[in-house]
């Protein structure tokens, strides 16, 4: 079976927790990692990693990288690392940077237009062209979050 790994703060992990289904991410595991234990999952070869918290040990960043298949992560905390750099399957970077993959367009009280910029391949072939996406949201919602849950719904597409 295969496992979605996320390393986030525990704020966020109850948020998404919440809004990630077994459908939306083809029914994978999802697994919470704390920053304490980073250094444990190192070595471990992963199906999809989702790094939304920002590792300071470059070495360990890079080798949880190059064990992982497909990769998403927050280019606002790892500015440091170059995504042409990864020898993995597929890697979505999102956030406020212009070089992300996933971005925000605009935020109002009600909707958040998140913008895909560049054209995303799913793990079975699909191909999900540059476009904006409007999303409902309510007024606690953190734009972040949606940005994950937009790059792992497009990763897992069918």
């Amino acid at each position: 079976m295969p496992f979605i790994e996320i390393i986030t703060d525990s704020k966020s992990e109850s948020r998404l927790s919440n809004l990630i289904t077994k459908s939306l991410v083809n029914n994978c595991e999802i697994i919470y990692i704390k920053e304490k234990n980073i250094e444990n999952i190192k070595n471990i070869k992963l199906d999809t990693i989702v790094i939304d918290q920002q590792i300071k040990n470059i070495d360990i960043l890079e080798k949880i990288i190059g064990n992982s298949k497909n990769v998403i992560y927050n280019l606002d905390l790892n500015k440091e690392v170059d995504k042409n750099n990864f020898r993995v399957n597929k890697v979505i970077c999102y956030g406020y940077n212009s070089n992300s993959d996933i971005t925000i367009s605009s935020v109002t009280d009600e909707q958040i237009l998140v913008c895909l910029q560049s054209t995303i391949e799913s793990i079975y072939g699909i191909k999900i062209e540059p476009q904006e996406i409007k999303v409902s949201v309510k007024s606690d919602t953190d734009v972040y979050d949606i940005m994950i849950i937009i790059a792992l719904s497009m990763l897992y597409a069918r």
